[in-house]
């Protein structure tokens, strides 16, 4: 039986053709647009790709690169304007192939030091774009919905831990029509109510401070116990709009309040010196959600 480890010439030749590949498709600024294909389809193209015997290595690269990369549409490409899951420079592309090479195991600091220096490094400079107090830390998770999954289930825990009467309360959220649908999904993961205020209120379509302070004014005594969360949004997925993180802040430190920032659109834009002010208030929110490289972070020292 051959070792997982060992190099034959079938590996070699498989390894340069990978390589060619990947330098062909790095290098071009004009990427093949690949259209999707219903599942029948691909199947009939790609026949059965789990067999006893294995299709062999060279088959199954030539299978993706002839089928399954051409039923994609390349995030880097030019025309590609919905999505922004990844950082699509060469750098960025480059280093993944790097990353993927040196086969980093990064749940431990004895298997994975030097990368998960490396991830807390940029993890400090990203918070620091927040202006978020000294402590505050995050991090990355595998998406924003998660991200902002993670900051909701810190943000109950808190406020159950503030008084053991919560314990027995379904918790309630306050966010805006144009916050992110995620949000709404995540109520649900956590079993909690949510509560929409009418962004159409202000002239900006924001969520305001004093929009909140009504919202919040004209609730009932029982679903006011209840509130423990406001999330603001920090660009909106489908116009870019920041809410009015300083009321919004205001709003919540008065009331006691988790703050939660969902900045998984726009937070790119903190490094911006241009409009780094449009998100003043973000540095006393509780929690940040930040994509396209999808981080979590809070003031408090913690992996929520």
């Amino acid at each position: 039986m051959k070792s997982m480890h060992s190099i034959d010439i079938n590996t070699v030749e498989m390894t340069l053709d990978i390589m060619k590949y990947a330098i062909n498709r790095i290098s071009n600024n004009d990427p093949e647009l690949g259209h999707p294909k219903k599942e029948e389809v691909l199947k009939e193209l790609a026949g059965d790709t789990i067999t006893e015997e294995g299709i062999g290595g060279e088959y199954a690269f030539n299978l993706f690169k002839d089928v399954f990369a051409k039923a994609t549409v390349p995030v880097d490409h030019p025309r590609h304007l919905a999505f922004v899951p990844a950082a699509p420079t060469k750098a960025a592309v480059l280093f993944d192939l790097v990353t993927s090479a040196a086969s980093i195991h990064g749940a431990y600091w004895m298997t994975g030091g030097g990368g998960i220096f490396c991830e807390n490094e940029a993890m400090k400079w990203l918070v620091s774009l927040t202006g978020l107090p000294e402590g505050a830390f995050g991090v990355f998770t595998s998406g924003g919905t998660s991200a902002n999954l993670s900051a909701m289930i810190a943000a109950r825990e808190a406020w159950r831990a503030q008084n053991q009467e919560h314990e027995n309360l379904k918790a309630l959220l306050i966010t805006s029509n144009g916050a992110h649908s995620s949000i709404k999904s995540m109520a649900k993961v956590i079993d909690a109510d949510i509560i929409l205020v009418d962004d159409d209120d202000d002239d900006d379509d924001r969520l305001t401070g004093y929009w909140l302070k009504e919202k919040i004014k004209n609730l009932s005594p029982h679903d006011r116990k209840r509130l423990f969360a406001v999330v603001a949004t920090g660009g909106t997925t489908n116009a870019g709009i920041i809410d009015d993180l300083a009321g919004v802040a205001q709003v919540c430190e008065e009331e006691k309040l988790w703050f939660h920032v969902d900045a998984a659109y726009g937070g790119g834009a903190l490094a911006a010196p241009s409009v780094r002010h449009l998100f003043n208030g973000i540095e006393r929110a509780d929690s940040i959600t930040i994509d396209p490289h999808k981080w979590m972070f809070s003031p408090y020292d913690c992996e929520p």
